[in-house]
């Protein structure tokens, strides 16, 4: 993946912006724009003192930064990192290399609202197996994340979307004891019983509401390709690639609705529980 990337940049911590942020710079090739999204993805090198090399859609605050930018772009950006939030506040175009990587991930055979959600047998972080249908009667949210997962509005947002619904779990007798959490872990050859435990302990989470969840990687991979998740995986093993997609099963195991991206709040996330009891 490096080779194609044009000559490393020298990254490091820069001083923080008026944002309030920490500054880093990011060396890496233009993989998609979505102007829609304000997003960006792009394959990047390591940034030495925060994450490894990797894929990652990047937000922008800047629509005029995604002008012209193209696929294959290589580029120098500025990435600003706070506590809850993360943006490319410039980019600077330094070439044009043919996109090479992992091949495409397989066809995916998406669920409709209503469908019977698939069967899939995962180990929580204590360890115990389950099968998804020893919760029929309670209605789930799940998404697909993972622990190291660097950017604080991606999987660790999915975090504390999930601890915002289970704070209104408890004090409501229409969800209480009816409702379980699960986020299930896209990267299981790093992220064990033990891992997850590490975590949930770190953001609170209330095992009787809310569980993670490993398992075999194709068999993550599978199941959430029906909920139209996507993961690569490129030659280092901490080069994952995903889409966030969460997704609410009524009690009666069929599939209630989809969110996709960040674009909902836990106060969507609720509804839409209510609507599966």
């Amino acid at each position: 993946m490096r080779a194609m990337l044009a000559a490393a940049v020298t990254a490091g911590l820069l001083t923080a912006g008026c944002s309030g942020g920490r500054s880093y710079t990011l060396t890496g090739q233009v993989l998609a724009v979505d102007v829609a999204r304000h997003e960006i993805t792009i394959r990047h090198q390591d940034i030495p003192g925060f994450m490894p090399g990797m894929t990652m859609p990047f937000k922008v605050r800047d629509d005029d930064l995604l002008d012209g930018r193209v696929p294959g772009d290589l580029v120098t950006a500025t990435l600003v990192v706070s506590d809850d939030n993360a943006f490319i506040s410039s980019i600077v175009r330094t070439g044009n290399a043919p996109i090479t990587g992992p091949a495409p991930a397989a066809a995916m055979d998406l669920l409709a609202p209503g469908a019977p959600v698939p069967e899939v047998e995962l180990v929580d972080e204590r360890g115990n197996r389950h099968r998804l249908s020893e919760w029929r009667g309670k209605v789930l949210a799940l998404t697909f994340v993972y622990t190291r997962c660097p950017l604080p509005d991606f999987c660790p947002l999915m975090n504390r979307r999930f601890a915002g619904v289970q704070s209104e779990i408890g004090p409501d007798a229409t969800l209480r004891g009816r409702v379980r959490l699960l986020s299930i872990s896209v990267d299981p050859d790093f992220d064990t019983p033990s891992v997850l435990a590490a975590q949930a302990g770190r953001i609170g989470a209330d095992p009787a509401v809310w569980t993670f969840l490993t398992g075999e990687r194709e068999v993550i991979e599978r199941f959430g390709r029906r909920f139209g998740v996507s993961v690569i995986r490129d030659k280092e093993p901490t080069d994952i690639t995903h889409n966030l997609r969460t997704a609410v099963v009524g009690a009666d195991g069929r599939l209630v609705t989809m969110f996709g991206g960040t674009d909902w709040s836990s106060a969507d996330l609720l509804a839409a529980l209510r609507r599966g009891l």
